[in-house]
C-alpha cells in the first residue's frame, strides 16, 4: 500500500481536510472515467492528495469524475469504489493549471477472495449543525490475517472533502484487526437536510472493504 501504508501515526490522528487554495494560488481539476474492464464504475471515490488539502469526488453513472480547486504540483490521487475492487494508486501526477485527465481502470475481485471489513461504527451523534464536528469510531476486522492499511475514510459526497481516521489502537503484524477514530468537520456553508457518509479503505494488499457502511446525518 504504497499511498497509504508507511506514514507513521503515532496515535489518533485527525487530518481536517476542508482547506483550500488561495486566491492567488494557481489551481487544478483532475478530471476524468474510472473504468473496470471496460465499462464505467458508478459511485467510486476519487481522492487528491489525502496528507494535504484533500478534495474529493463520486463518480457519476457514466463513472465520470471532477475535482475542482486542487492545488497545482504534485498529488497523491487514489480511487476506491464498493463492491469489491482493488484499491488504486494513481501515483503523483504533477498537476498543471486547468484540467488534467487521471483516467483510471479498477481490478475487480472474485466474489471468493476474502477483503478486510468496516464495521462497529460508532458516531457521537447523526444530527448537526453547520460547522460542527462528528466524531466517528470504527473498528476494522480483517481475514485470515490480512494487515489493515494506516487509515480508513469517511466521505459525504457534497461536503467536497474527507477525513482521515488514525491508525488509533492497533497492533499491525501481531493483530490485524484495528480501531479507529476520526471528526467529520460539517462544512459551515452546509445547508439544511439529510447526508449519507460513505466509510471506506483499503488493506495492506490493497483490497478494499467488500461494502462500505454507511450512515444518514441530519444537518439542521
Amino acid at each position: 500500500m504504497k499511498g497509504i501504508v508507511g506514514l507513521a501515526l503515532s496515535a489518533v490522528m485527525l487530518v481536517a481536510l476542508t482547506a483550500r487554495p488561495s486566491a492567488s494560488q494557481q489551481v487544478a481539476t483532475v478530471a476524468g472515467q474510472i473504468t473496470s474492464g471496460g465499462k464505467p464504475v458508478t459511485r467510486a471515490i476519487v481522492v487528491a492528495d489525502p496528507y494535504g488539502k484533500a478534495l474529493a469526488a463520486m463518480t457519476d453513472p457514466e463513472g465520470r469524475f471532477k475535482i475542482t480547486g486542487v492545488p497545482t504540483g504534485h498529488h497523491d490521487v487514489f480511487s476506491f469504489a464498493d463492491g469489491g475492487y482493488i484499491y488504486d494508486h494513481g501515483g503523483f501526477p504533477d498537476l498543471k493549471a486547468g484540467e488534467n485527465d487521471h483516467s483510471r481502470n479498477l481490478v475487480h475481485l472474485s466474489d471468493t477472495s476474502l477483503a478486510p471489513t468496516v464495521d462497529h461504527i460508532v458516531w457521537s451523534a447523526t444530527q448537526a449543525k453547520p460547522g460542527q464536528t462528528l466524531t466517528v469510531t470504527a473498528d476494522w476486522k480483517a481475514h485470515d490475517k490480512v494487515g489493515i492499511s494506516d487509515e480508513i475514510f469517511v466521505f459525504v459526497p457534497q461536503f467536497g472533502h474527507v477525513a482521515r481516521f488514525g491508525i488509533g489502537l492497533t497492533h499491525r503484524g501481531k493483530n490485524p484487526d484495528g480501531r479507529y477514530q476520526a471528526r467529520l468537520v460539517i462544512p459551515s456553508d452546509a445547508k439544511p437536510g439529510t447526508y449519507t457518509a460513505y466509510v471506506f479503505g483499503a488493506s495492506e494488499t490493497c483490497y478494499t472493504n467488500a461494502h462500505w457502511p454507511t450512515q444518514q446525518i441530519v444537518i439542521r
